[in-house]
């Protein structure tokens, strides 16, 4: 019995137990939010109220979980899919519970491990709104799981079970590969040990086979049949020859996490990992280096139990080799610039990891308080359990409250409300490209605005779309995308107002425009534009009707943060006209409203 292992096996425990996963599954599901956040929350947020096909490699899985669940009662789709996406990350806490046990670990260090783990920014953030890796890391955990030394099924069935789980976990995410050192030797080991291991071979194949082809037959079925005017279609051919070009991520890369030629910073990613693993897990990780010392001396004092099995030996090796491949291997392959956005792209990645190091940590832990010589009572090990998850709740808290702002919603709002009846408005970044998909296809709102984004533009199927939305040819005679400054002439040319939400192209700066709102209005050779006092009026008007915080973000990184320039951008333009015109005083008023979204502007344009 260890000191933090009073009840081992009893009601008391198990009670301990399932209170962590009630706390966080009632945590998970007060804070999620109403509204759709930046990266491809919109865009699981949409599938979640319409259907569809996501993003290369397409998330089946995710989306069949989505839609099963789309009788969730919510306020908004949004809502809803942060409610399947909660009950996806309580079921990652029981299973991270039941694997530290059949793992080893006693009741009371896994308690305390389970509630640090749940109540971890990092986790917490990824179960409380729509996106794939709260259920990438609920089907890790079952793998996990039934890849023990002491697992909970017998041969036969555990085969078919890790077989089920990778290959669902394969239609959901495809770092789940990354388990393949422990989870396949969990597979070995289940062949090996049953009677018949032909048969437990063939089932897990089978089950494998089943995991992976029916959620993308399922994918399949609905690029046939579905109608894109409803539906959000991400898919370039409606054929298995489409659904396997899709699956390999054809458009982006098969092994690299953006589109883009970036080049890779591995020394930068891995110290951004570590903080990152060492501050969500509370130190946890330094679990690990007290317990080898620890077992360390008990064998130089001969104070070990049984000699370790060469099996169980072997497994733990290969958990250790599962965090580094998913940790720092795959970490130090990133090619995400860490400016802006960057750092949030990367560190839902980073999920996988922390869950498999937690469990790592909760052995560790075991063998730590093995070498107290009396236990604590059961009261004690109940406070120390709440002291940590508690401490980790209010580490993370503050995080999530910034995280789920509805800055990003308000964006899209605001700039449906800056754009007249029927125009064009391009705007770039994936926040913005299923922000606005968010608003206009699972809320319905101004459906007559036609919204271009650059990025997919290199996808056939997306320039097929907008030029069936707006007219507008955005191929090249070679079938690749347009160029900017050639997709602006075609847009202006159809008539229809032209916005832009930010300049895809720096070359695209000087073009005439007014600041209207958070979009700039193109203006052609026959628009005169606003003078300078009345579009001054124009803005103030716009921006009393706008949804607004009380507060800008204050994580730089963030996705909301990234907007606040949108705001700032026509009281500074205005600043400069009045600066021109030498009303020195008009021109400071505008700069202190352009400093209530960026309060780094200091300086009032001087006069030209």
């Amino acid at each position: 019995m260890t000191a933090l292992e009073p009840f081992r096996n009893t009601d008391r425990g198990r009670a301990l137990l399932a209170a962590i996963v009630v706390a966080a599954g009632a945590a998970y599901a007060a804070s999620a939010p109403r509204c759709v956040l930046g990266g491809d929350n919109g865009e699981f947020a949409t599938l979640f109220a319409t259907g569809g096909i996501a993003h290369p490699p397409g998330y089946p899985a995710m989306i069949l979980w989505l839609r099963g669940l789309r009788w969730l009662p919510a306020a908004t789709p949004a809502q809803g899919a942060a409610f399947a996406t909660a009950l996806a990350g309580v079921i990652a806490v029981f299973l991270l519970q039941r694997a530290c046990l059949a793992w080893g670990a006693r009741a009371g260090t896994t308690a305390l491990v389970s509630a640090v783990y749940a109540f971890s920014p990092l986790a917490w953030k990824m179960s409380c709104h729509a996106e794939v890796f709260a259920m990438n890391a609920a089907i890790a955990a079952g793998i996990l799981w039934l890849s023990a030394p002491s697992p909970p099924l017998s041969a036969l069935p555990r085969a078919a079970a890790l077989g089920l789980c990778a290959g669902l976990g394969l239609a959901n995410h495809h770092t789940i590969v990354l388990l393949a050192p422990i989870g396949l030797f969990g597979a070995i080991v289940a062949i090996r040990e049953s009677a018949r291991p032909v048969r437990a071979a063939a089932l897990g194949i089978g089950a494998f086979a089943a995991g992976v082809v029916l959620p993308y037959a399922y994918l399949y079925w609905v690029a046939r049949t579905a109608d894109p005017t409803r539906a959000f279609l991400w898919i370039e051919r409606r054929d298995i020859a489409g659904l396997w070009f899709h699956f390999r991520r054809g458009g982006y890369g098969t092994f690299a996490l953006g589109s883009k030629a970036v080049a890779r910073q591995p020394a930068a990613n891995l110290a951004l990992f570590a903080r990152a693993v060492a501050c969500d897990l509370l130190g946890l990780p330094l679990a690990l280096v007290a317990g080898a010392i620890a077992c360390g001396k008990g064998i130089q004092a001969g104070r070990t139990e049984a000699p370790v099995s060469r099996k169980k030996m072997a497994a733990f090796l290969l958990l250790g080799a599962t965090f580094v491949l998913s940790g720092p291997l795959f970490v130090a392959t990133f090619n995400v610039p860490l400016t802006g956005a960057g750092p949030r792209v990367v560190e839902r990645f980073y999920l996988l990891p922390e869950l498999v190091m937690a469990l790592l940590a909760a052995v560790a832990l075991d063998w730590v308080v093995a070498r107290f010589r009396r236990p604590l009572p059961p009261g004690a090990v109940a406070a120390l359990v709440v002291l940590a998850g508690g401490s980790a709740a209010a580490y993370a808290y503050p995080q999530i409250r910034e995280y789920n702002r509805p800055t990003v919603e308000n964006y899209i709002r605001n700039s449906l409300r800056s754009a007249p009846p029927n125009a064009i408005v391009v705007a770039g970044g994936d926040h913005r490209l299923f922000g606005f998909l968010y608003v206009q296809k699972a809320l319905g709102l101004r459906q007559d605005v036609r919204v271009v984004n650059p990025g997919p533009l290199p996808q056939r199927w997306y320039r097929e779309e907008m030029k069936a939305q707006t007219g507008v040819d955005f191929e090249t005679p070679r079938g690749g995308p347009i160029g900017p400054i050639t997709m602006a002439n075609r847009l202006v040319a159809t008539g229809r107002p032209l916005f832009y939400a930010d300049w895809i192209d720096p070359k695209l700066s000087q073009v005439r425009h007014d600041s209207i709102g958070t979009l700039m209005h193109v203006l052609t050779d026959s628009d005169r534009g606003f003078g300078t006092e009345a579009l001054e009026g124009a803005n103030e008007a716009l921006f009393r009707d706008f949804f607004l915080e009380t507060s800008v973000p204050k994580d730089s990184h963030g996705w909301g943060a990234l907007l606040m320039t949108d705001y700032a951008r026509p009281w500074l333009e205005l600043a400069n006209a009045y600066g021109a015109q030498h009303r020195m005083d008009r021109a400071e008023a505008c700069v202190a409203r352009a400093r209530e979204f960026t309060p780094e502007i200091v300086r009032t344009p001087a006069p030209q």
